[in-house]
């Protein structure tokens, strides 16, 4: 401790001796490290985090599927009937949860407002193991048809909207017009990612067609394994079970498959590669920042050759000269991280700004990150590692060097190859891996221009969307149609033609959802002429629109008509299909006439298909456009409605003129989330993962070329320092200065070249692993490889101008009077 505490005492004497190369490398170090525990609490928050429930290696994903899924966060749902199922028979499995998700218009006394509500089974919290911090759990019988309505309410939401009342228990709102008692609220910290962290949670109740129908998959469900039971003793139990009821229901799961992952992993979904892929970036910065500042030490230590001479002829040992350099780095590394942890505090503030509301309501556990004890744990770990990666280079360099080889070189006013060699290595490296970081980025750039770039199949320019729910009570089923509301029908006839004659008002049609937002679901049919056996019929999504919907969205008709207003739950059916559907199901037919019969009914009747419109995408920009059966809204109504207006202008300025319309028919209906189209494609979970780490590693990368062309720079400016006799010879023996000039660029553009080749190498290996993030280019581009290589060496031959600049101006007479 005694020689520590010397060593500390000493090594902070001498940098505060020279403050201007101090505050350098602190700088620099606190850039590399704060950045890096920035992204490790991002990190940490998202993958490494236990989930807040109890045990949660114990909780799984559960789901069914027609295709078998392996390895895979794209889970499907099972049927509400199946789910009973499930939980009657599994052993290996304690419990069995379902939920769901809904919107909802909450009244609590002032305006109406639009909420999603997560819908679950009573078992719900019981199976996570969370218990309401106010109030108490859902119980048995509040699931039922005719059972109470009661809500649980999330922490937020209950601070934000009830001002953390705590007498909020038993307290009566109303949901969709109907009362609805609070009978608890979760604790601080619960989320649930797969349901978007809803604010307010119902019980699922068992009444309606949603629930009684076995083909109808909608239930996404988690399950606790039970004591002892293993993962793989749970997936054999659950195919068993799956494989009975394929036989005891074949026209509903003849096709059926189970699935499971760890829950987990349906949590953080395609966020993981995301996530790593910026670790990786990040701690590529890092190896950079430790290279330039080992550089940094290294011209310091060649500087204090004669005071390494003078401690070694008074008995100071090489391990006694490596321990001082190493405590140097230490104390170095030390204040880099104390200014770096505040860089991580205000960096993973802007991190998690960045991420758009939309997204952040599916990564609610992001909100978490943060300085926690594992972040300070790694900040300790990174400063370590930092410390001893950039020390040791000089250390051993400067313990390694005798008495004898320093007083020589300080009689010839020069250092040593091997310092040379291991400067110029140093700069080498951070040349290779600025050059992986800038592929990386460039990458990803092109993956987001081809993204944005492709035609989506509508036009999505001056397009105003927004929602509205109707509530059952106030808009039911017909008696007529015991399955559809024609009051429904009716509100929307009157708002689309209200609305359409606003001014500056061009087109208005509405859908059971907008592209890139989802709202279409799948269903089965057959295709009249071509049985098929139970089970085994063919399957596309479906989405419910009304009459305006193609023309608003600018969707081209291909051939056939459209559907009109003519088309009513009293003429026969119709529907109308895209061009991926005539391709898939009819590749040699003509589609229009063709006739076709959704399976989930036997009393559906057939529907004919009228006309084909073109390929759009949908939910995600990155996904080719599948197959889609178009119903008429006014054959089948929907009670949430997602309205597409498009205007002249910008259609932000429709949004108080709609709200004005909305509020004139139903004072009750609050217009749902109003922003433009182009707002909402640019906000789809798909370009959210190109455009967050295109900026990310692009900031990174650009740090790692300053820092990598400042080492070069540094390189090249301390050869010219050291040869500046040899310089002053060679002028002097008629050398020209376009000679000069060349020596000094062959010294700087051999070592970017040497980079760059080292860089292209490993980039071809390590792009591969962010292939998942990338769209419409491939992990191994030329065109991309080529530009990072181009422009690095372009740079680096414009940081080594200035000391070659500086050579060529070399006096002879002052250089050789000066030696």
């Amino acid at each position: 401790m005694t020689t520590l505490m010397q060593n500390l005492r000493y090594a902070f004497r001498a940098l505060i001796k020279n403050p201007a190369f101090t505050l350098v490398v602190i700088v620099t170090l606190a850039l590399g490290i704060g950045a890096n525990t920035a992204i490790f609490s991002v990190v940490y928050a998202a993958l490494l985090r236990p989930l807040p429930f109890h045990q949660p290696d114990r909780l799984l994903a559960l789901g069914e599927s027609r295709k078998q899924l392996e390895n895979t966060t794209e889970m499907a749902e099972a049927s509400y009937p199946d789910y009973l199922d499930w939980m009657r028979s599994a052993k290996t499995l304690q419990s069995i949860a379902g939920y769901g998700g809904d919107a909802f218009t909450l009244a609590t006394g002032g305006e109406p407002k639009n909420i999603f509500a997560g819908q679950v089974t009573t078992n719900f919290f019981s199976t996570l193991g969370v218990k309401p911090a106010l109030g108490r759990d859902f119980v048995d019988g509040e699931n039922q048809a005719d059972g109470p309505h009661v809500a649980i309410l999330s922490d937020a939401f209950w601070r934000s909207e009830f001002s953390a009342d705590p007498n909020i228990v038993n307290r009566v709102v109303r949901l969709d017009g109907k009362p609805a008692t609070i009978i608890g609220v979760l604790p601080r910290n619960f989320e649930f990612a797969p349901a978007n962290s809803a604010p307010v949670w119902v019980p699922i109740h068992q009444g309606g067609d949603f629930v009684e129908r076995r083909s109808l998959r909608w239930l996404r469900t988690i399950g606790r394994m039970a004591p002892g039971a293993t993962a793989d003793q749970v997936r054999t139990e659950m195919q068993g079970i799956t494989a009975q009821l394929s036989r005891a229901y074949p026209k509903e799961d003849a096709a059926t498959y189970f699935v499971m992952e760890p829950l987990a992993n349906k949590v953080v979904g395609k966020v993981r590669p995301l996530l790593l892929t910026l670790l990786s970036a990040v701690g590529f910065v890092l190896l950079i920042t430790c290279a330039n500042v080992a550089n940094l030490l290294l011209t310091r230590s060649i500087g204090r050759r004669k005071e390494f001479a003078v401690r070694a002829a008074l008995g100071a040992s090489r391990r006694n000269l490596l321990w001082q350099l190493l405590t140097e780095s230490l104390l170095l590394s030390a204040f880099g991280a104390a200014v770096g942890l505040v860089i991580a505090q205000w960096g993973v503030g802007l991190l998690v700004s960045a991420i758009p509301e939309a997204q952040l309501q599916s990564m609610p556990y992001l909100r978490a990150a943060g300085t926690n004890v594992p972040v300070l744990l790694f900040l300790c770990a990174i400063t370590l590692l930092t410390g001893i990666l950039f020390g040791l280079a000089p250390g051993l360099s400067a313990s390694r060097s005798t008495f004898n080889e320093i007083l020589k070189e300080e009689s010839r006013g020069g250092t040593s190859s091997g310092h040379a060699r291991l400067r110029n290595t140093l700069v080498v490296a951070e040349i290779a891996t600025s050059l992986v970081l800038l592929v990386g980025a460039g990458l990803m750039l092109q993956s987001l221009r081809a993204l944005l770039g492709q035609d989506p199949g509508f036009d999505a320019h001056n397009v105003l969307s927004f929602s509205v729910n109707l509530p059952d009570t106030s808009y039911p089923s017909d008696k007529a149609y015991p399955n559809d509301s024609v009051s429904a029908i009716q509100f929307d006839h009157e708002f689309t033609r209200r609305v359409r004659s606003l001014p500056g008002v061009v087109d208005v049609g509405a859908s059971a959802g907008i592209p890139d937002s989802g709202g279409s679901g799948s269903i089965r049919f057959l295709e009249e002429g071509h049985p098929k056996e139970v089970g085994q019929e063919d399957e596309c999504s479906i989405l419910p629109t009304t009459t305006g919907y193609f023309s608003a969205m600018k969707i081209p008709l291909v051939e056939g008509r459209e559907y009109t207003e003519g088309d009513t739950l009293k003429t026969p059916r119709v529907a109308v299909v895209n061009r991926s559907f005539a391709k898939t199901f009819f590749p040699d037919e003509e589609v229009v006439g063709k006739r076709i019969r959704f399976t989930f009914n036997p009393k559906e009747p057939f529907r004919q298909i009228v006309g084909v419109v073109g390929d759009t995408v949908s939910i995600n920009l990155d996904e080719a456009p599948s197959p889609i059966i178009y119903v008429p809204n006014d054959q089948g109504s929907m009670t949430y409605l997602s309205y597409l207006v498009r205007t002249v202008d910008d259609p932000a300025g429709s949004v108080n003129a709609a709200r004005g319309v909305l509020h004139g028919m139903d004072p009750q209906l609050p217009l749902i989330e109003p922003k433009s189209l182009e707002a909402i494609a640019n906000q789809s979970p798909s370009v959210f993962l190109r455009r967050y780490p295109s900026y990310l590693i692009g900031s990174f990368a650009a740090l790692a070329v300053i820092l990598a062309m400042v080492g070069l720079y540094g390189l090249i400016a301390y050869m010219v320092q050291q040869r500046t006799r040899e310089i002053g010879i060679r002028v002097a023996l008629g050398a020209q200065r376009r000679d000069i000039l060349q020596m000094v660029l062959r010294q700087g553009i051999r070592s970017s070249l040497v980079g760059v080749t080292i860089g292209v190498v490993a980039g071809l290996g390590l792009t591969r692993l962010m292939a998942s993030l990338l769209y419409g280019v491939k992990p191994g581009d030329g065109f991309t490889f080529a530009g990072a290589a181009m422009f690095l060496v372009l740079v680096a031959v414009a940081a080594c101008l200035i000391p070659a600049r500086r050579a060529v101006r070399v006096d002879p007479v002052d250089a050789l009077r000066h030696e």
